[in-house]
């Protein structure tokens, strides 16, 4: 049996889903060595320091929202501008590209 999605053919779109997923990984691992870097300088206990961060993001305005969230995850955000240029380009859709995923292997 095919792992794959059928509609999963193209290349360029199996390439863009492994990079979006290891930029989430490389960036989300970067993130959570900050945090805990911080809250252990600061003396905070770390689950609350984070929630006071997250707390503190979702006040924000979408724009600003965006904007801090790309400066934490630069690797993604620069996935997602190729992802969007592709799906410009192509029409494809890879919104979901997290789903896909778990169809797509790390190398094929």
């Amino acid at each position: 049996m095919e792992k794959t999605p059928p509609y999963l053919t193209c290349e360029e779109c199996r390439r863009l889903v492994r990079e979006l997923r290891a930029a989430q990984r490389a960036d989300r691992h970067a993130l959570r060595t900050r945090l805990r870097t911080v809250a252990a300088a600061s003396g905070r206990d770390l689950f609350q320091f984070k929630m006071g961060w997250v707390f503190s993001i979702a006040t924000m305005a979408d724009e600003e929202m965006r904007a801090l969230l790309d400066a934490h995850y630069p690797n993604v955000a620069r996935a997602n501008r190729e992802r969007e240029a592709h799906e410009a380009a192509t029409g494809h859709s890879l919104s979901g590209w997290w789903i896909l995923s778990q169809y797509v292997p790390d190398e094929d």
